[in-house]
């Protein structure tokens, strides 16, 4: 709350200034005031010879809602009339994923959104309602294109490490080909056709094989946090306040017309932004005009719409939002704005069918909370040396440490300690399934819990009860599957039973086996410490139910280990072995 002794300047009279100074930014406030004004649909229908009055529901993105709205309001002060059926557009935004389902019959609630005309930002979600289990089969198969805008990413012309303008590289996105602290910002695959395009392309950067499975897991655990469900606003990203300027700014995967957006909006603080183009190619928005409806008069509405947001008028104004024309073209308007190149930059048409559904699947399994039982080994063989080294539990210590580092807060995870020293069940229970990121009534969280275990685990004694334990662990989890989640078991081990279990390893697999549910996986991985580790029964043990098992004396192959393990949800339930 504002205590009254410093007025700051209004930033919308800041932005106003700003815009006034460009023709391109006073079309846009122009445009801008038409879209918070209502449709004027006549209040004296039936004066008008309506026999009957329906309302053409447009459907379109943030970003070009504002001059369909304009092109929707000049339609209907024509008050046009089909067969005696009075027809009005309505404009909404409302976000493409959701219109895909419900054009797919996926989510059957959402009918009532299904417009008559949908604009989405690429063709992309109209291909992937059609491949949808669903099958939308009725749209139209070569909508006309209102505009184009290729897919860029953004970032200050003076950030450190960036390329030349005009040759990016989709690798720069990946850890490790950029500054550590520069986060890069992307929207979640299932919401947008950007986000989409990362994704196709990094995936077709690192080809196929467990390797390019370990690095597509890398990538998505490193991006995943800074994703946003929804079209990236770069004003609320770069707000020009102290924080946002000392901070490393983040690279932005964004269409070209957000950067242009941006540049006219920005605060007088906040830093230009410059569109780096991919040399090798991009993705073109093209921003489809899809009729998807079978009535008659609907259908001629649609038609008639469209026919008005084709006209010269319109076109300008999406050329002054900066927008390219259909086949890519730079208008002299959109040439004249900083931080773009008018050259159509090159482009592909590889965000199609498998590839689309692909890179989704890669997104959705990769970026999906857990739900995980780390059963870590307290047994005597624990307290051996690794490779001449340190104890064998100050290695699980480490894993287990670097393991809590890798999952994100929304991830359930619970800790079972086993050994014959903890009594007749060989295994103490020592945090129970549970958010990382949920605080107790102390404002403890769970993770903050399970760190002070793993940095106090110590040796208990006796033999590892291996083979009941894993069962038992195997069994909890599946017992309380959850179907929104990966649910798994993680096992931390100096991979030997000796007889201490009351099962054998053949009744364990055998077991494993017969409770593994294609439908409902749980998965276990297994990282066993030393050569003293049964390398061919653990991994009989993880194969049972698609999991992976991995044995080291190395420490610092851990971390490779845990994302390989993670990769493996791209595969589940059919991975080789």
């Amino acid at each position: 709350m504002s205590t009254g002794r410093h007025r700051l300047a209004s930033p919308a009279a800041a932005t106003t200034r700003k815009a006034v100074r460009s023709p391109l930014g006073i079309t846009a406030i122009v445009v801008a005031l038409i879209a918070t004004a209502a449709i004027a649909v006549p209040a004296g229908l039936n004066a008008l010879g309506c026999g009957e009055t329906r309302y053409l529901r447009v459907s379109t993105t943030q970003s070009i809602a504002p001059v369909l709205r304009e092109a929707a309001t000049e339609f209907n002060s024509d008050d046009p009339s089909y067969g005696g059926t009075c027809v009005y557009a309505q404009v909404d935004e409302i976000a493409p994923h959701r219109i895909m389902d419900s054009l797919s019959g996926n989510r059957p609630g959402d009918s009532t959104i299904t417009p008559h005309v949908w604009v989405p930002e690429s063709s992309a979600w109209v291909e992937l309602a059609r491949v949808s289990s669903g099958g939308a089969h009725g749209i139209e198969t070569d909508p006309p294109s209102l505009a184009s805008s290729p897919v860029v990413l953004a970032a200050p012309p003076d950030a450190e490490g960036m390329p030349a303008q005009d040759d990016a590289d989709w690798t720069l996105l990946l850890p490790g080909e950029r500054d550590p602290d520069r986060p890069v910002v992307m929207v979640d695959p299932n919401r947008g056709a950007d986000g989409m395009t990362v994704m196709q392309a990094v995936r077709a950067h690192l080809g196929t094989g467990d390797d390019a499975d370990t690095a597509m897991t890398d990538f998505v655990r490193d991006v995943q946090l800074d994703s946003t469900f929804g079209e990236i606003d770069l004003t609320s990203v770069f707000t020009g306040s102290a924080a946002a300027r000392d901070r490393t700014a983040p690279v932005i995967a964004v269409p070209e017309q957000a950067v242009v957006s941006y540049n006219l909006r920005r605060a007088d603080s906040a830093p230009e932004l410059q569109a780096y183009y991919i040399g090798d190619g991009t993705v073109s928005l093209d921003y489809p005009y899809v009729t998807t409806t079978d009535d008659s008069a609907l259908g001629s509405a649609a038609a008639d719409l469209y026919e008005v947001v084709r006209g010269d008028e319109y076109r300008d104004r999406l050329r002054e939002l900066g927008f390219r024309d259909p086949g890519g073209e730079a208008s002299s308007l959109l040439a004249s704005q900083p931080g773009v190149i008018a050259a159509a930059p090159p482009t592909h048409e590889d965000l199609t069918g498998d590839a689309l559904l692909a890179s989704i699947t890669d997104w959705n399994r990769l970026s999906m909370p857990s739900r995980t039982l780390v059963l870590a080994d307290a047994s005597a063989g624990m307290a051996e040396s690794l490779d001449g080294g340190l104890p064998r539990i100050e290695i699980a210590k480490r894993a287990a440490l670097l393991g809590l580092s890798l999952f994100p807060d929304e991830t359930d995870m619970g800790l079972w300690l086993m050994a014959e020293g903890y009594g007749p069940s060989g295994r103490d229970k020592a945090a129970d399934m549970h958010p990382l990121g949920a605080a107790d009534d102390g404002d403890v969280t769970r993770r903050r819990e399970m760190v002070d275990v793993a940095e106090n685990l110590e040796v208990e004694g006796g033999g590892s009860r291996l083979y009941d334990n894993i069962l038992a662990a195997y069994d909890e989890v599946q017992a309380g599957y959850q179907e929104d989640k990966i649910n798994s078991v993680i096992l931390l081990t100096a991979g030997q039973d000796e007889g201490s279990s009351e099962i054998s390893h053949e009744e364990l697999v055998a077991a494993l086996q017969d409770r593994f549910d294609p439908r409902r996986p749980v998965t276990m991985f297994i990282i066993g410490f030393g050569d003293g580790a049964e390398e061919r029964e653990l991994a009989a043990i993880a194969r049972a139910t698609s999991g992976s098992s991995f044995v080291t004396d190395d420490p610092d192959e851990i971390g490779d280990f845990f994302l390989s393990s993670i990769s493996r949800r791209l595969c589940v339930p059919d991975c080789d072995n």
